[in-house]
């Protein structure tokens, strides 16, 4: 099993767990922490889109 870690979009910290999603003037699909993700769901309810969740635990 690999342990890799990943980088938040937003806030800029790494983390084992991120959330894909697009919002607002945000085109690209982008990697958001848990934190991160709850204040883009509230500010931008309407354009939000969720693509997935990252683990950092491959099989």
């Amino acid at each position: 099993m690999r342990l890799r870690t990943k980088q938040c979009f937003k806030c800029d910290c790494f983390r084992d767990v991120l959330y894909r999603c697009r919002y607002e003037k945000v085109i690209d699909w982008v990697f958001l922490c848990s934190k991160c993700l709850v204040e883009v769901k509230t500010l931008h309810e309407r354009s939000y889109q969720y693509g997935g969740t990252w683990k950092s635990k491959k099989k």
